[in-house]
């Protein structure tokens, strides 16, 4: 009889344990955080992963996210110092460092996101307004966001966050202003293509003109030694012509006259020369001599 007694007892354990064992116990991960809770009490705060043990139907666990969080709000115009307006678009990344600090004053991821966005917001309209607008486009980037970080990491820390990074990802003019840059940006190119067009132009002139002045000279020197050959020639053909008529004198002659018949006389030509012209002394017939 109290063998069956027993064996009644493991039973009703068994499925007491099977219906209250999810109740009793939860898991913990590596990404989470929790907060147990008793009647809206705070009764545990667990920070590392594992299995952790509740009263059952009595104590309630939050979650929170413990790894990195982005925090990207929307682009927003600000006013720079010298009263320009810039297209800012940051994003901070943080995550929760006191879970119990964070139920207590955000409550949840919702309104973490909005505080967070906001404080960012605030200090970068702060820090945007002490400088120029140019300088900032151009070379204070960075350590705007590094100022921006400095004053927002014990702001977070009130509400049981930790600042992780904070960047800019866009620094823009206005849409109204965006198009008049762009065309004063494409006009000074414009200017500079211009300028380096007409400074080409310029040295290929002068590059012609060189080419074309030595062309000039080269063609006046071959020139001039052609005439130079061509006159030595000429001199030296005069030179040998003269010592041919030297040797026979009355055959340069008679060459001389052959060649005048031949441009004079043609097929129907009639010259009139006086008696005692030498033109016709070839044509004559020899005069008799003693002799004959």
């Amino acid at each position: 009889m109290s063998i069956n007694r027993a064996s009644i007892i493991f039973v009703i354990l068994v499925i007491l344990v099977g219906i209250l064992g999810p109740q009793s116990f939860f898991v913990v991960d590596e990404t989470q955080l929790a907060i147990v809770t008793r009647f809206g009490s705070v009764k545990q705060t667990i920070v590392s992963p594992g299995i952790r043990a509740k009263t059952p139907f009595v104590d309630s666990v939050t979650y929170f996210e413990k790894r990195n969080v982005l925090f990207d709000a929307n682009p927003d115009a600000l006013l720079t110092a010298d009263k320009k307006r810039l297209v800012i678009d940051a994003y901070a990344i943080a995550k929760i460092s006191n879970p119990l600090l964070f139920r207590e004053t955000l409550q949840n991821s919702q309104r973490s996101l909005s505080r967070v966005n906001d404080l960012v917001a605030s200090e970068l309209r702060k820090k945007i307004a002490d400088d120029d607008q140019v300088d900032i486009i151009r070379d204070k980037r960075e350590g705007i966001m590094a100022e921006v970080k400095y004053d927002v990491l014990p702001k977070l820390n009130e509400f049981g966050m930790k600042t992780v990074d904070i960047r800019i990802k866009r620094a823009d003019f206005p849409n109204e202003i965006a198009t008049a840059v762009y065309a004063r940006m494409q006009a000074e190119r414009k200017r500079i293509a211009d300028a380096e067009r007409a400074a080409g132009a310029q040295r290929d002139l002068e590059i012609r003109s060189n080419v074309d002045k030595q062309a000039q000279i080269i063609t006046a020197e071959a020139e001039r030694d052609a005439n130079v050959l061509r006159g030595e020639g000429e001199a030296e053909a005069i030179r040998i012509f003269a010592e041919a008529l030297e040797q026979d004198p009355e055959f340069y002659r008679f060459q001389r006259s052959l060649e005048t018949y031949q441009q004079v006389f043609n097929e129907n030509t009639t010259v009139i020369l006086p008696s005692d012209s030498e033109l016709f002394s070839f044509l004559e017939s020899p005069k008799p001599t003693a002799n004959e």
